[in-house]
């Protein structure tokens, strides 16, 4: 038991130590791409407001193309991050980057050549914005896949753990500390699965997150089993 409960907390701390670099960096990857859809929106509004002066059967494509990358990343407000990554997420910033390339082939056909020029910019602009979001989510998806596809042996090592803390480790201050750690750990596997708002409480929520697993580390890197087991009082 000694040995299995050894290497069931080593992998414990390995996985929620990756738990932690990955939250680390979707706190930081949140605003920056909440940023650049800020930045695709005022790109739309001034191409909406060019395109009041155009004409033409173009223009009324182009504004059906407006509309559809207006519509962006709708979870921003109401939903839950996927947390068994950022598939669709990624498949919609490349729809969109695939949109707004659409829109520049439209510009050619334009007989107002300045207007399509302002119009070329706003949409390319819109592209690289496109871009620079898919990738801060393919890092992201990178980053957390690894724990999603995990998460079951991970709550089974936690399973274990305050299993084995309870019936096996003597009562201590580091034996409570063990359990309300391990049970801490569990409860913020349960969160995780929930899925996380992509919003400021996100970020606090994530922040909170990243704090429980600093302090955690610190315990459960000192807890160890004594080389004989006598049953808890």
């Amino acid at each position: 038991m000694q040995q299995l409960f050894k290497r069931a907390n080593e992998s414990l701390y390995s996985d929620l130590d990756n738990y932690a670099t990955a939250l680390r960096r979707i706190v930081d990857a949140l605003p920056e791409a909440r940023a650049l859809c800020d930045q695709v929106m005022k790109e739309v509004r001034l191409a909406e407001a060019l395109l009041a002066f155009g004409s033409g059967p173009q223009v009324i494509e182009i504004t059906q193309i407006i509309f559809h990358i207006a519509d962006l990343w709708p979870f921003r407000e109401h939903g839950p991050t996927r947390t068994a990554g950022f598939t669709d997420e990624i498949a919609e910033a490349a729809n969109h980057t695939d949109q707004a390339r659409r829109a520049i082939g439209l510009l050619d056909r334009f007989s107002d050549h300045t207007l399509a020029g302002e119009l070329r910019i706003c949409f390319t602009n819109m592209i690289q914005y496109f871009q620079e979001e898919k990738r801060l989510l393919e890092e992201c998806h990178a980053r957390i896949q690894p724990f999603s596809t995990n998460s079951d042996l991970t709550r089974k090592r936690l399973n274990l753990l305050i299993a084995t803390a309870e019936a096996r480790l003597p009562e201590s201050p580091y034996r409570r500390a063990a359990i309300q750690t391990y049970s801490e750990a569990a409860e913020l596997l349960r969160s995780w699965e929930g899925g996380v708002p992509i919003d400021e409480n996100g970020v606090t929520i994530l922040n909170r997150c990243i704090s429980l697993l600093s302090e955690s580390s610190d315990i459960v890197s000192v807890i160890n089993l004594p080389a004989s087991l006598p049953p808890a009082e």
